[in-house]
């Protein structure tokens, strides 16, 4: 069989492209420049933490400027809703060492704090274990945690109020939802977003439903409840102000509305910075759990 030939503008359009090539100087291009206007950033974004004296010195200088910022509010407006600083510290001494009443706020409230906090941790792990592992549990506990919790915890004051009466039950029983919705929606999350990876995995090595849920899927969602007890810690702070709305002589809560109430900001911001150097305290003690628990992430 006779063999094609290409046509030969085929022919002169190769070699016009070969001649063109042939003349170009490969030293006469621009080199490729790698800046932040062309290709980004030379260096990839670091999302690590910082050394601890760094954090430690950037975190005290921040809070030095708030406090010169909270002087200086209170020398230019005297009458303004924020007491000073100084007044502040006379309220703390004056009632944690002169009178000593502020120990018995604390404790009273802390004490709620706890209790309410440690049964929704007992009640929210198996529950959001069991709306992960079972779809029809899933189907009817599901709509009704979602609802609960776009209510805020205070709009159950007065049915709890009325059902319970003002004495202690109340406030663990406010405490306890508030914690409970979260920490039962963060920890299902974390369950229901195991790597699918090592479930077919473990599948493939023979392990039955108990070995894949004690050997998978609680080591793996484990940061989630270490996740969802430090945001069970603020929320259960957040929530003891409306806790102790239900009547209650004692309390930081308490303290603070009736100090409010009685415009003595001093005591009512004393109050307020405790609640909030506590909740820190605790976040920072679950926070060491947590990395000291989870080394293996």
């Amino acid at each position: 069989m006779k063999k094609l030939q290409k046509p030969r503008f085929l022919i002169e359009r190769e070699e016009a492209h070969k001649a063109e090539v042939a003349s170009v100087d490969i030293n006469k291009l621009p080199k490729p420049t790698n800046t932040a206007e062309t290709s980004g950033p030379k260096k990839m974004k670091d999302f690590g933490n910082w050394q601890p004296w760094k954090t430690l010195a950037v975190g005290l200088a921040g809070l030095v400027v708030i406090i010169i910022l909270w002087f200086i509010y209170g020398a230019t407006t005297p009458d303004g809703f924020l007491s000073n600083p100084q007044e502040v510290w006379k309220a703390f001494v004056r009632a944690a060492f002169e009178t000593g009443v502020l120990w018995k706020h604390m404790g009273y409230s802390f004490s709620r704090v706890l209790i309410g906090y440690a049964i929704a941790i007992v009640a929210s792990i198996p529950l959001a274990f069991l709306m992960a592992w079972y779809r029809p549990v899933r189907a009817v506990v599901d709509p009704v945690i979602q609802f609960l919790r776009c209510i805020p915890p205070i709009a159950y004051v007065p049915l709890i109020v009325f059902g319970m009466g003002v004495g202690e039950g109340p406030k663990y029983v406010i405490i306890f939802i508030a914690c409970f919705l979260t920490m039962t929606v963060t920890i299902y999350q974390g369950v229901k977003n195991v790597d699918l990876t090592l479930v077919k995995a473990a599948y493939t090595f023979g392990a039955k439903d108990k070995n894949l849920f004690l050997d998978v899927i609680v080591p793996s969602s484990f940061p989630f409840i270490l996740t969802a007890m430090r945001l069970g810690v603020g929320a259960a702070l957040t929530t003891l102000v409306a806790a102790e709305l239900t009547g209650t002589t004692y309390g930081l809560g308490a303290m603070i509305q009736s100090q409010a109430s009685n415009l003595n900001f001093g005591v009512a911001i004393m109050g307020i910075i405790i609640l909030g150097v506590f909740g820190i305290i605790l976040d920072k003690i679950l926070l060491f759990a947590e990395k000291k628990l989870t080394k293996w992430k």
